[in-house]
């Protein structure tokens, strides 16, 4: 009988063997042996989804509550073991999807003992919340300011109806130890709530804020009801460790001071039709730039020019569904990445970059520039991605011709719309 030899390793190995694992797989270790069994019972990536034993409706409601109040005891009852056992949480994640406010003290008391653990990620989802609700009647959870006792916290994740309460961000202790901040349609109590959370993060390097709102209660005495709506600019100054920033549904002004931003991506989000601002200019790091929806505003060929002065080592740039003028011009001997997708009013491209290596352009309909490479890599690979309807086919040869010079053309992909049958005809 062969002697099991992966049993006898360090529970260590064992526990990053298990992090490679499909949750589902990694379950079943520990059947296989006493050592897979305490391997699993102290693993510190902790994971819990009450669809995994509430399940979807349809279904009785009398299975439901004993489904859901099952599910209540096994987290609970999981956390009680790591905390009376002092075993460490690297990462508690919880998504729940129903019945929030009913659990609103179970999840406290989880949060509390995952704090009192030393967990350094934390991910919360939760439903719906005030993104589904502009009269912000719909129950958030409110996040417990014992949350920030967490020492150890380095990565801090929140979606959904999850409510940051002006308690919570004027709390004494703060996240000094916090390096990753993602909030998703998170509400926040006024304009400056996330400002002034994120200057409480000395070493904070990543931060995302994606269709974030924020509580107006109502005027002068709060006789009106509250309602929410949605953040209309956003400050970060004074960040010496910041590198990356991911901004969606913030639609007006951005204002960046981290002179070690390496990555920026912005989308306004919604119908935004006021001029685009946006000042990151000290930023002199940067390297990857996306702008996402940008129709307010058009990027000129004194955009680029700028661009580059300002920001020499750029490598990557993206435009998605922005507006650009007829022709631009853009020249760049740092330049690797360029992608151009779905840009209006785009009829010429000139590209100066002789360290390019990728370029993806895709359209259609009456958008179909001619683009021009003036000076180029020998491993330049450009990617065409070319919507156009059925009658167009014979035109092919004239949308490949305008990739100039057109040995440069890697790949072509098409795709061709079918025709639309008239029930009529």
């Amino acid at each position: 009988m062969e002697r099991d030899m992966i049993s006898t390793l360090p529970k260590t190995i064992l526990h990053d063997i298990l992090s490679r694992m499909p949750e589902e797989d990694a379950v079943r270790t520990s059947v296989l042996s006493k050592s897979w069994a305490e391997a699993w019972s102290t693993y510190p990536i902790l994971y819990f989804s009450d669809t995994m034993i509430v399940g979807t409706f349809p279904r009785p409601w009398e299975d439901f509550l004993r489904k859901r109040k099952n599910f209540i005891d096994h987290v609970k009852r999981t956390l009680l073991r790591f905390h009376t056992q002092g075993l460490a949480i690297k990462q508690f994640r919880l998504i729940i999807n129903f019945d929030l406010q009913y659990m609103s003290l179970d999840v406290d008391h989880w949060l509390k003992l995952a704090s009192e653990s030393g967990v350094q990620v934390l991910e919360i989802c939760l439903p719906k919340g005030h993104e589904q609700d502009e009269k912000a009647l719909d129950p958030c959870y409110i996040l417990p300011t014992g949350i920030i006792e967490a020492k150890s916290l380095y990565k801090l994740v929140l979606m959904g109806g999850i409510r940051v309460d002006q308690a919570f961000l004027s709390h004494s202790v703060k996240f000094f130890s916090l390096r990753v901040l993602s909030l998703w349609s998170v509400l926040l109590e006024d304009e400056q709530a996330i400002e002034h959370l994120i200057s409480c993060c000395p070493l904070i390097e990543d931060v995302t804020l994606k269709c974030c709102s924020v509580l107006n209660n109502g005027g002068i005495g709060g006789l009106l009801e509250p309602r929410t709506s949605r953040m209309q600019s956003i400050s970060m100054n004074a960040l010496p460790k910041l590198k990356k920033v991911d901004v969606q549904g913030i639609p007006e002004i951005i204002i960046i001071d981290a002179p070690s931003l390496e990555y920026f991506c912005f989308c306004p989000g919604g119908d935004v039709h006021s001029p685009f601002k946006m000042n990151f200019d000290k930023c002199r790091n940067l390297r990857v730039l996306y702008l996402w929806s940008l129709k307010s505003t058009t990027i000129t060929d004194k955009w680029f020019l700028d661009l580059f002065t300002k920001f020499p080592f750029l490598e990557c740039l993206k435009f998605v569904n922005c507006t650009m003028s007829e022709t631009i011009n853009i020249s760049s001997a740092q330049l690797k990445v360029l992608e151009l997708s779905n840009c209006s009013n785009l009829k010429e491209v000139n590209i100066d970059a002789p360290n390019l290596l990728s370029c993806e352009y895709s359209g259609g309909g009456a958008s179909k520039p001619i683009i021009s490479f003036l000076n180029s890599s020998s491993n330049l690979e450009v990617k065409a991605f070319i919507e156009i309807d059925f009658m167009e086919v014979g035109n092919l040869r004239e949308i490949i011709q305008n990739f100039k010079p057109q040995n440069v053309l890697a790949s072509l992909s098409l795709f061709i719309h079918q025709p639309i049958v008239v029930s009529i005809n």
